[in-house]
């Protein structure tokens, strides 16, 4: 390394997965003076984010642990990490850790934890990474130079030449109703990605949970591990669940791959079944061919035009989301058990509104079936509709701030941020800004499959070498 070089600063805002996965890239990568800025506002969510910083003791992954190494070079690491921790966590895991056993997301925190100290133990002298417990508020382009001056809430600016928005998933969005002074009772829940929200919840409470996807799953699951006994509804759109995860499975190799070529979505859906008939005659199930066409998707999409991404959004994303993000057996027993007792009832429904009465909340829905319109009562409602995705929506000052002065974009499908393929971000009239980027639930618009780990991880090794040398290094999944 060049002596007395004048290192290249980097700020991550976001210290969450994303964020912490392009900083352990960066600090392995780097051969030249580097200081590389993390930014997390909450300081128990630094190196864990939202998902994996939960206290509840019924969190689990609804990935296997073999799939959830954050290097793609050395794919049993995590499960090797927790054959040598097991120790650690007696009540938590079982005496014998598995590649196929679904581990604790708070288990999952620590060893993200642990990457990241041990990327700081190998890194080249003089690079360093800095963790800033603060709240980036601005970034505001420092002359003609490329740089950024990062405004902090609570300390001095920070200059930086180059700049990744690792927001990861925002906070979920308030439905639109005609009530909106619901939201500020206390029989609302905006998120429930907390173990103060969960231990909250009386356990006789009649509950509504708004959303039937992952997010859902795993409350119920926490909700029954502290001995919930009060009724839970669950309304969506269209009331469907996750598929449950099958372990096991034969992989299995596309018999044919016309994926690189236009598909409209009727087609791309004829091509999924041909595939799915192909590997069920030779004992395959479908889930092993939703995991290898996962890897197609991107380029898939990246063909659409906008108005078959619109078709694809509207007909066929239900049922590609209930089997593409599966929840674990347990959690699937778990819910099918609920149902058959009565105290789970999942209601295909639209919500029309929700208002107080008394000591109770009531909800006027929709069913979707019959169109008949009906009011639960119920002592909470949880939002469990997942992540908003609709930035100009957003109402953090940092995203305000740059989508107010052109910086950044929502894509036009409004699911994340106007950008290349590789995250570098768009401003409002197109065009790249330079040294700004983004990896990870932001690209969801240029990528749609964006969100686990098994992308990111890609995403975050590619945008290191673009960030230190100009151009992506090659990663395979």
């Amino acid at each position: 390394m060049k002596e007395h070089m004048e290192p290249v600063r980097i700020a991550i805002v976001g210290g969450g997965l994303s964020g912490t996965l392009t900083a352990i890239n960066l600090l392995l990568a780097a051969r030249e003076a580097t200081v590389i800025y993390l930014l997390e506002k909450e300081a128990q969510k630094m190196s864990r984010g939202v998902a994996y910083s939960s206290s509840l003791p019924f969190q689990p992954l609804n990935v296997p642990a073999y799939r959830m190494s954050l290097f793609l070079d050395v794919p049993h690491d995590f499960v090797e990490w927790l054959q040598e921790n097991q120790h650690r966590y007696p009540e938590q895991l079982p005496t014998a850790v598995t590649p196929h056993d679904f581990i604790p997301r708070n288990i999952f925190g620590d060893y993200v934890e642990h990457s990241l100290l041990a990327a700081e133990q190998h890194a080249q002298p003089g690079v360093q990474l800095v963790r800033v417990r603060d709240e980036a508020v601005a970034l505001v382009p420092a002359g003609e130079t490329g740089a950024f001056t990062v405004h902090l809430k609570n300390h001095a600016p920070l200059q930086a030449q180059k700049a990744v928005l690792a927001f990861g998933n925002l906070a979920p969005a308030n439905l639109p109703i005609p009530t909106t002074s619901f939201y500020d009772s206390p029989f609302y829940k905006p998120s429930p990605w907390s173990a103060e929200v969960v231990n909250a919840l009386p356990q006789d409470a009649s509950l509504l949970l708004i959303g039937s996807s992952l997010t859902m799953v795993d409350l119920v699951g926490s909700l029954m591990a502290r001995g919930h006994q009060g009724k839970i509804y669950v309304v969506s759109r269209h009331g469907m669940v996750p598929k449950a995860y099958l372990v096991g499975t034969k992989p299995y190799t596309l018999s044919h791959l016309p994926l690189n070529q236009h598909l409209s979505p009727l087609e791309a859906l004829r091509y999924v079944r041909q595939e799915i008939q192909q590997a069920q005659l030779a004992g395959i199930t479908w889930h092993s061919v939703l995991d290898v066409l996962r890897d197609h998707l991107p380029a898939v999409w990246q063909n659409f035009t906008l108005w078959e991404k619109k078709q694809f959004l509207r007909h066929v994303k239900p049922q590609w989301e209930v089997h593409r993000h599966r929840m674990p057996q347990t959690s699937h027993a778990l819910l099918a058990q609920l149902q058959r007792q009565g105290q789970l009832e999942i209601i295909p429904a639209d919500v029309l509104d929700m208002q107080t009465q008394g000591s109770k909340a009531l909800v006027n829905i929709r069913k979707r079936k019959k169109g008949e319109k009906t009011t639960l009562e119920v002592d909470q409602v949880v939002n469990c509709t997942g992540p908003l995705c609709n930035y100009a929506k957003a109402k953090e000052p940092l995203i305000q701030q740059l989508l107010r002065e052109g910086l950044i974009a929502p894509d036009p499908l409004r699911l994340g941020l106007s950008a290349t393929p590789d995250g570098v971000l768009l401003n409002a009239q197109g065009e790249q800004t330079e040294n700004l980027f983004t990896l990870g639930p932001p690209l969801k618009g240029i990528l749609y499959e964006t969100t686990a780990l098994r992308e990111i991880r890609q995403q975050a090794a590619a945008l290191a070498g673009l960030l230190l040398f100009g151009e992506t290094m090659l990663a395979t999944v």
